[in-house]
């Protein structure tokens, strides 16, 4: 089995390298990427993945943006496509933590005491929120208490 990739597993959750053009293997493959900006259809494979559609409109762009990307042929901005790999990023390393993708999706949909209250996928919207999920998603693979 090969070894885990974050930045590979993120780039299967917005479809791979037959939808992205390219392998990606590492961070700076990822940050090319999202430079370039993601197809619209990388949303549906993050839906895929279990994150809702309401979130995406949440946490991505908003439907009328994406219908008139859509509409036009056009990539998501460098914006869009960097909010869209950081929740790409987040549901993938929730995967490798649970080793489970219906456990992972649990965890990151439940309200958590030690969030705040808040759910993980919510923190998302944020680069700093994300970092808040990635230390909390570390410390449970790790069996640190919070």
């Amino acid at each position: 089995m090969p070894e885990f990739c974050l930045a590979r597993e993120t780039a299967e959750h917005l479809g791979g390298a037959d939808l992205l053009g390219c392998e990606v293997q590492s961070d700076a493959d990822m940050a090319e990427v999202i430079e370039s900006g993601l197809p619209t259809e990388s949303l549906r494979s993050l839906v895929a993945s279990g994150v809702s559609e309401r979130e995406v409109e949440t946490l991505v762009i908003k439907p009328r943006t994406l219908s008139h990307r859509r509409a036009n042929g056009q990539r998501l901005t460098v914006d869009e496509s960097d909010r869209a790999a950081r929740v790409a990023r987040t549901v993938a390393l929730a995967e490798q933590t649970f080793v489970n993708r219906d456990k992972a999706s649990r965890w990151l949909h439940r309200e958590l005491h030690a969030l705040r209250g808040k759910r993980p996928i919510d923190l998302v919207r944020t680069h700093a929120g994300s970092r808040i999920v990635e230390d909390a998603l570390t410390r449970i693979a790790w069996g640190v208490p919070p």
